[in-house]
């Protein structure tokens, strides 16, 4: 099995672009183009550490991609400070807790200054959800999805700046609810609703029963979805999940998420999948150098999950371990951060090519963290 590798695509795109014509990259050159990248993402480790991993990533991939590697000076690198305007460069984690720099708080402010007041959202006491929003975003040091211009309702946060009955409204307004179960499915769902000895009962009642795999394809995949859960209670009555990888939960626990769309043209694109819409989002400034070097290309957020028609991103799907609680930082970090900024740059995406149906469209996300969605 191959090695995971971190930035692989972008150390791809930089090899494709500084290599000869014989596909000869100079180490001097590759450190160069990535240079932006490498100093975005230092979190402060030993940069002894830091630099020895950048140079292992460079290299496999290289490798992988057929290139030649000449020239290698393991003195060149890119010259990373432990501090930054006073503050440790920690701060500018990818992570938890990116604090913001005095531009890009005064370019969220300034988006919603540009919201004309008669395009903001009142309500009924007389509140101003769009101006609650930007005191937050005034008052943050750091990321908060409001930056993004996302209303969590559940955040704890937001007690402080409106009332529950505020809340309510605002969770309730314009509230797009979950199409019910079809009747046939459900009555079908009934009939493995009993009590089983063991998961091997349950298992070899779910076998027999036979489907047509185009024209029942709901009630197959519900047999399917049956039949995997049981097994995993083939040889004990409770599931214990310590060891288990998020690569091994989505594919033995939570398999029946990306196959229900297997009878339609969604598609499901597993395993750490790159977001278009994403990369647009965080693009949006690049152009041709004028004044100013081009900004590096940002990729799009990688997603566990990633649904699909065509080109077209519906959906994502963010997946932890056992261990993570609703306090724990993979928690907030994908489920309060990442998801809802995946999600609200694939509407963007959406309203652009759909904007007479603005009101009517939606992208779904799915978390699932243990034996918890």
């Amino acid at each position: 099995m191959s090695e995971k590798i971190l930035f692989k695509e972008e150390i791809s795109y930089s090899i494709k672009k500084v290599a000869n014509e014989k596909k000869v990259v100079s180490w001097a050159d590759i450190i160069n183009d990535l240079s932006d990248l490498i100093k975005e993402n230092y979190d402060g480790k030993s940069i002894k550490v830091y630099r020895g991993d950048w140079k292992r990533k460079i290299k496999l991939v290289v490798k992988s991609m057929g290139y030649k590697l000449e020239r290698f000076d393991a003195d060149i690198f890119v010259t990373l400070d432990t501090t930054q305007n006073g503050e440790s460069l920690s701060t500018k984690s990818t992570g938890s807790n990116y604090k913001l720099t005095v531009s890009e708080n005064k370019r969220v402010i300034d988006l919603y200054n540009s919201i004309p007041m008669t395009a903001q959202w009142v309500l009924s006491t007389g509140k101003v959800v769009d101006q609650e929003m930007k005191r937050l975003a005034e008052e943050s040091c750091y990321e908060h999805p409001v930056h993004s211009m996302i209303f969590e309702t559940d955040d704890p946060i937001w007690k402080r700046y409106f009332t529950v009955a505020e809340l309510n409204e605002i969770r309730s307004f314009e509230l797009k609810g979950l199409p019910d179960i079809p009747k046939e499915v459900e009555e079908y769902m009934n009939k493995y609703n009993r009590e089983w000895k063991s998961g091997k009962e349950l298992y070899e009642f779910a076998d027999k029963q036979r489907h047509d795999p185009i024209t029942q394809f709901n009630f197959k995949w519900v047999r399917e979805s049956i039949m995997r859960a049981s097994e995993l209670f083939f040889y004990e009555d409770t599931l214990i999940l310590n060891d288990y990888s998020e690569s091994d939960l989505l594919h033995e626990v939570w398999p029946f998420v990306y196959r229900v769309f297997k009878d339609r043209e969604i598609r499901a694109a597993l395993g750490e999948k790159s977001s278009v819409a994403v990369a647009l989002g965080r693009n949006g400034d690049r152009s041709l150098e004028a004044v100013d070097r081009r900004s590096r290309k940002a990729m799009g957020a990688r997603v566990d999950i990633l649904f699909r028609i065509c080109n077209t991103e519906l959906g994502s799907c963010e997946v932890g371990n056992n261990r993570v609680t609703v306090v724990d930082d993979k928690y907030l970090d994908d489920g309060l951060i990442k998801l809802p900024k995946t999600l609200r740059d694939m509407l963007v995406v959406l309203v652009q090519k759909n904007p007479d149906k603005v009101n009517t469209l939606s992208t779904i996300g799915f978390l699932m963290m243990g034996k918890m969605m």
